[in-house]
């Protein structure tokens, strides 16, 4: 093809103004689904056309949402806008199936379908396809995630377990945040907010073209604010700080390298000092730094739609010493390197062969002088068989290749010596989705999917802690978590309420779940508390939504999930499981709602959550195991109330949890209400 994506564009747009309709769809659809056609897609004429998102994430080929095999919520810029949402957790509270516990200001963990804790592990999260996922405790620092608000374009969530797709820990979904191509989009704003609990924020947002050839996007943020105000429980650390911080800028350039090839460049540095919850329930002050760098390279060739990507993070995070320990320092290095190929075999087939190596390490903390890390080799493939015109067949499977190692010191009468990490571990992943357009208003989806969760690295020995009479280690024969989910789901368009309904039903079956303690190895010098693979779980469910809008004005969403969580943990680890326990702390139901009115100046949105009753782990005071406490049932609201008062000026007030003056969410804190006021400037 000698084409460039450009060009396709224009073609397309040509088509769509002095053709029949018909006629301009089919020739999108082919410019959107051809494997190589376009090096980085133009979402904006796409989107128009169809009249709903577009993405690329579960293919690698362009795709309809409504087309997509697999469970997919698409967040697009206007529902971020209109959420009022602060950060990117603000802007997931109202998506069905989406668990959230607050535990402080900036610290909310987030995963789908049950399964949630502090430091949440099974949800995989990327910004256009790179991963800021946190391998050291295996967690999302959201607050130090390289991105701003008015960056992104999309926030893509696909439920379920998706490794074959994306890697190891992607077992209970991926987010993938898909920002604004510079080379395309021209984005430029500027947005200051202020609130309570001292909330001081202000982001900036400025593109730069080089002609045709050429874009840049330079994004920076900064906060400033105090954690929750409210009472802390008697088994938290007062000695924590309570002041948060945040600051980030990001640099995001394509450059056409022809007219077949392109090169895109993204390279980001954060900050974030916050209060937060640990894996052991226990009040830590922890500062984040990450630096990212990736470059990409994609050509059109006889070969198909060539991709290579490599990208360095480090991700350094510091804990303050509480009242319950010393702190530790931790600096992880993540270095991948993927190759990519997507191609088309006659007109049904669509083809993706992916190679990819991992490096991932980190020091010991707080005894230092050694590194644990590992080497991921990993190759996959993925075949889109159309088999009739309605009837579509997705297939994916990889392999991966993990050796364990570490180099280093070993400390005084440890239990281990390095040889212990020379540990090889091989796992097979897959997905499948069968998709049947069943008339023009269903569309039928059946999936099955078997994802990988690796220990982290903490969990696998990066955490060295020496006592007088116990001491506490991570070791090396931790076993990866699987997780197997079957679904069906239904989408029906209700053109009467010009609206759409959908409906999920799933069950999913988790083995070999880890948990912090639990293990214990004696030695010369005293014993050791180690981590250990705790048992299994199941869960089944079901997902119910509505959407639509009525009256030109408005806009409205309902939705419903209930799940039954079964663990069936070893009998020394029940009543609690330790520190992981999911029957007890997930809640059966949870409900969304919201409505959205919108005329010339003025946009008004309101959103309910409900969330049942539920329990929460706290820490006995030995912090030796934990206790429930219950959490009742509870609804929060949250509005947004925006005035436009000339063209590119927007003033919003925006509340979270405003129903309340305080509200019992989580086993910490009582989350206070909320409101803040922003000013945006587009320019």
């Amino acid at each position: 093809m000698k084409n460039s994506s450009g060009q396709w564009a224009s073609r397309v747009l040509f088509n769509l103004a002095v053709r029949p309709p018909r006629l301009a769809v089919a020739l999108v659809l082919m410019s959107a689904s051809h494997g190589a056609v376009a090096q980085t897609i133009n979402y904006g004429p796409l989107e128009q056309l169809f009249g709903e998102p577009i993405t690329t994430s579960v293919t690698g080929s362009a795709q309809r949402s409504s087309e997509v095999p697999a469970n997919m919520e698409i967040i697009t810029a206007e529902d971020i806008r209109r959420s009022g949402a602060r950060d990117v957790t603000s802007a997931l509270r109202n998506v069905v199936g989406v668990d959230l516990m607050q535990f402080g200001k900036d610290q909310t963990e987030v995963s789908v379908r049950g399964y949630d804790q502090p430091f949440a592990a099974n949800l995989l999260v990327l910004i256009n396809g790179r991963q800021v996922y946190a391998d050291t405790y295996s967690l999302t620092p959201w607050s130090a995630l390289p991105v701003e608000l008015a960056d992104i374009r999309q926030i893509e969530l696909v439920k379920g377990p998706s490794s074959a797709l994306f890697g190891f820990n992607a077992v209970g979904g991926v987010i993938n945040i898909v920002t604004y191509n510079p080379l395309y989009d021209d984005v430029n704003s500027v947005t200051a907010i202020g609130g309570t609990q001292d909330l001081a924020q202000g982001s900036a947002v400025t593109t730069f073209k080089v002609g045709d050839e050429a874009g840049f996007r330079v994004s920076a943020g900064g906060r400033s604010d105090q954690n929750f105000s409210t009472p802390i429980p008697p088994t938290m650390d007062e000695r924590v700080p309570s002041h948060d911080n945040r600051g980030s800028i990001d640099l995001d350039g394509v450059i056409r390298l022809g007219d077949a090839a392109q090169f895109r460049i993204e390279a980001s540095h954060t900050k974030a000092d916050q209060f937060e919850v640990s894996l052991g329930f226990v009040d830590q002050y922890s500062r984040y730094t990450t630096d990212s760098v990736k470059g990409q390279v994609t050509a059109d060739t006889h070969l198909g739609l060539l991709q290579a990507n490599a990208y360095v993070n480090e991700i350094d995070v510091n804990t303050v010493p509480g009242a319950f320990g010393e702190g530790v320092d931790f600096g992880n290095r993540v270095t991948v390197v993927q190759l990519q190929d997507i191609f088309k075999i006659g007109a049904a087939n669509l083809l993706r062969a992916t190679l990819e190596y991992r490096r991932d390490t980190v020091n010991t903390s707080p005894v230092t002088g050694a590194e644990v890390g590992y080497g991921v080799g990993s190759a996959s493939g993925m075949w889109e068989w159309k088999i009739a015109p309605t009837i579509s067949l997705t297939n994916a499977v990889r392999f991966d290749r993990l050796a364990l190692d570490r180099s280093g010191a070993i400390p005084p009468a440890y239990p281990f010596d390095n040889a212990d990490w020379d540990r090889v571990l091989d796992e097979t992943t897959f997905n499948s989705g069968l998709v049947w357009k069943v008339g023009s208003l269903d569309t039928l989806r059946l999936m099955v999917s078997r994802g990988a969760l690796l220990p982290n690295l903490v969990e696998l020995g990066a955490f060295v802690a020496q006592g007088p009479i116990a001491s506490i280690t991570g070791v090396p024969t931790l076993n990866p978590t699987i997780v197997t989910n079957y679904e069906a789901d239904w989408d029906r368009s209700i053109p009467a309420l010009n609206a759409l309904f959908r409906a999920a039903a799933f069950y999913e079956k988790t083995t070999s779940i880890f948990d912090v303690v639990g293990g214990l190895i004696e030695s010369p010098s005293g014993v050791y508390i180690t981590p250990t693979n705790i048992g299994d779980s199941h869960s089944e469910g079901i997902e119910l939504s509505l959407k639509g809008t009525f009256a030109e004005y408005w806009r409205w969403g309902l939705g419903y999930r209930f799940e039954a969580v079964k663990d069936q943990f070893n009998p020394a680890d029940q009543n609690g499981g330790v520190f992981v326990d999911y029957q007890h702390t997930t809640p059966q139901s949870l409900v969304n709602a919201n409505i959205g009115w919108s005329r010339a100046k003025w946009e008004i949105d309101g959103y309910l959550r409900y969330q049942s009753a539920t329990q929460g782990l706290i820490p006995l005071p030995d912090m030796t195991n934990t206790d429930f406490t219950p959490i009742p049932a509870y609804v929060s609201v949250d509005a947004r109330v925006a005035y436009k008062p000339i063209g590119r000026v927007t003033l919003a007030v925006s509340g979270q949890d405003i129903s309340h003056a305080t509200q019992r969410q989580t086993s910490a804190q009582e989350v206070p209400r909320q409101v803040f006021g922003s000013v945006t400037v587009d320019f």
